[in-house]
């Protein structure tokens, strides 16, 4: 199968190039800037999906079966600092990229990441999320994304998907992130970096953790005969304070944890957890990953490794 991946060089984007390749697919990484350099033997094609006329250009000329759109501001957080540019990116760009694929009258099949966070706030009554539940974003990148999917619905000549990710984490997250963040405190304090001393957030929140190469296992099966709309999740809530345990437990280090006021966001939802029964019975999906401590070691080791030889 010939996949046009944007957002190729990102977190998610290297896990699913690995995946793809394993798969047999015939890959094509769209990049940005110093992403030229990027490593792996990758067809590639420069393309910003917020510049229609390099999407119309950049398709015309791959001519993919399907898309995995991987593009995006990812952090909350940054939605925050500039809205407008998540607006331009994660909704201008799905506009861009299903304009062209009208355009080009193509038969490309578009997967679009979108996250649980266009549920909202939900109350504990509805839990475990399914697909059908009302969508009420309650921050900017959830806003984002749910403005990128009734962007996606606006084209209906356009074959879309749309893949509700939960937290999904695994080594080669960026450290702003929770899991990856702990990982890379520990391995700075294994390596003798800094003091025993983590600074942490709010810890009694419960999410739904899924390890990053179940995601995008789900993402390729969704490109080859999803339909409509998917949840991507492990199907249970874990305590972050239950996280941070197992991993100090896994670097063997005894920690100060100490709450750190500016990393505590507010109005968190105290527990989000998904149900992926519509990805099983129609894709076959189901999460393999099951043990969380192993995806944890993974994510620390991948931290120690960076921190013992920086």
């Amino acid at each position: 199968m010939k996949i046009l991946v944007t957002g190729a060089f990102g977190f998610a984007g290297r896990h699913l190039l690995a995946h793809l390749q394993s798969m047999g697919d015939q890959i094509v990484c769209t990049y940005l800037g110093a992403e030229a350099t990027a490593p792996g033997s990758y067809q590639t094609v420069e393309l910003n999906i917020a510049d229609l006329n390099r999407c119309v250009t950049a398709l015309s000329e791959v001519r993919p079966e399907a898309i995995i759109n991987l593009a995006g501001i990812a952090f909350a957080p940054d939605t925050d600092r500039d809205f407008n540019l998540a607006l331009n990116v994660n909704v201008g760009g799905v506009y861009n990229l299903c304009k062209a694929i009208e355009e080009l009258k193509l038969k490309t099949k578009l997967v679009t990441v979108s996250s649980s966070e266009v549920y909202g706030r939900i109350g504990a009554q509805d839990l475990p999320v399914t697909e059908d539940c009302p969508v009420k974003p309650y921050n900017n990148y959830g806003l984002s994304k749910y403005l990128s999917e009734m962007t996606v619905r606006r084209f209906e000549r356009v074959e879309a998907v749309i893949v509700r990710a939960f937290n999904h984490i695994g080594p080669g997250q960026r450290s702003d992130f929770v899991v990856s963040n702990f990982a890379r405190q520990l391995a700075a304090i294994a390596a003798g970096k800094a003091a025993p001393v983590m600074k942490v957030g709010n810890l009694d929140v419960g999410r739904d953790f899924t390890d990053v190469r179940d995601i995008v296992r789900g993402y390729r099966l969704a490109a080859v005969r999803g339909a409509g709309i998917y949840n991507f999740c492990s199907g249970k809530s874990v305590a972050v304070k239950d996280i941070l345990a197992q991993l100090i437990a896994i670097s063997g280090l005894k920690i100060d944890v100490q709450i750190d006021p500016a990393r505590v966001r507010p109005a968190e939802i105290p527990v989000l957890y998904g149900s992926f029964a519509k990805a099983q019975r129609e894709l076959d999906w189901t999460p393999e990953y099951t043990d969380l401590r192993t995806t944890l070691n993974d994510v620390y080791q991948y931290w120690r490794a960076i921190e013992s030889s920086a």
